[in-house]
């Protein structure tokens, strides 16, 4: 294995560690109640997004991703390590993988293959669309914060890290070459944009929804993205793996920038023995921009 790519695969994973935030809770406003109204009113939080604007917000997020290296700690060093580490190793099973999925080749799987794989391309953006119609008309505020964060997570991920990354390293597919590691005029192998477009909006999916169903499908149908490239002969093991890291890396950066910019609001009880009320409890979150 050559060192050049090993080089480029450190400043790929660059992005493998998110930004931290910090909370910063304000105190609790009593609000009367008038003679009429119940008691008590509890209501669940609620997200309140600020107004969204695509191109400064991805170029306020970019950014700060770009430069979060700067930012690290030990933990974040650590996950590097490790996600440099995980990458190295795939390299080097490469060929066993790549025979392995040959062997196991048949129609089905090809045809299984062939309907999975948009999902790493425009079926996702079909997904977050319908997460943005279900926000907007249905007033659902989770469901449009995955819309928008699943947009900028998909192009920052997969439309400027992979595509760069892509045309740097010049890795050739497994259906141009029968060398593990052959770099050369249309090598576009190095790492599985469509598996860093799945991964980038499972990862927004999967923070912004507790259910662990929603977790598993959404990271689930990612995989299968991911293990169909494989099929069609388009990726090795180690494209699909760095595109998987990269898309979560970058989805969880972009969500937890999103969120230090939305005021939740929550009303609770409040009771003393002066007078009834409620409290509305706002919490803002101050990343460290």
């Amino acid at each position: 294995m050559k060192k050049g790519p090993l080089s480029l695969l450190a400043a790929l994973l660059l992005t493998t560690a998110c930004a931290t935030t910090r909370s910063v809770p304000a105190p609790l406003l009593p609000l009367p109640v008038p003679p009429s109204g119940p008691a008590g009113v509890s209501a669940p939080a609620e997200l309140v997004s600020p107004n969204f604007s695509l191109f400064p917000q991805l170029k306020r997020d970019a950014t700060h991703i770009a430069t979060a290296p700067l930012r690290w700690q030990g933990s974040d060093w650590a996950k590097f390590g490790l996600g440099v580490a995980a990458v190295g190793g795939a390299l080097l099973l490469d060929k066993d993988l790549r025979q392995a999925v040959d062997r196991n080749s048949n129609g089905t799987v090809s045809r299984i293959a062939e309907g999975v794989a948009p999902f790493g391309a425009e079926y996702s953006f079909g997904a977050l669309g319908a997460f943005y119609l279900a926000g907007r008309y249905l007033k659902d505020d989770t469901a449009r914060a995955v819309a928008e964060d699943g947009l900028v997570s998909s192009l920052i991920a997969a439309g400027v890290v992979s595509p760069i990354l892509k045309a740097t390293i010049g890795r050739r597919r497994p259906s141009q070459t029968g060398e593990i590691f052959a770099r050369g005029d249309g090598g576009v192998s190095f790492p599985s944009g469509h598996t860093t477009q799945a991964f980038a909006v499972a990862s927004v999916v999967a923070a912004h929804y507790a259910s662990p169903w929603i977790k598993v499908a959404a990271y689930g149908i990612a995989g299968l993205v991911g293990l169909s490239r494989m099929e069609q002969g388009a990726h090795y093991a180690s494209d699909v793996l760095a595109g998987a890291l990269i898309g979560v890396a970058i989805g969880h950066a972009v969500v937890r920038l999103h969120d230090s910019e939305r005021l939740r609001v929550s009303v609770v009880p409040s009771a003393s023995p002066r007078a009834r009320g409620v409290a509305l409890s706002f919490r803002l979150d101050l990343g460290n921009r």
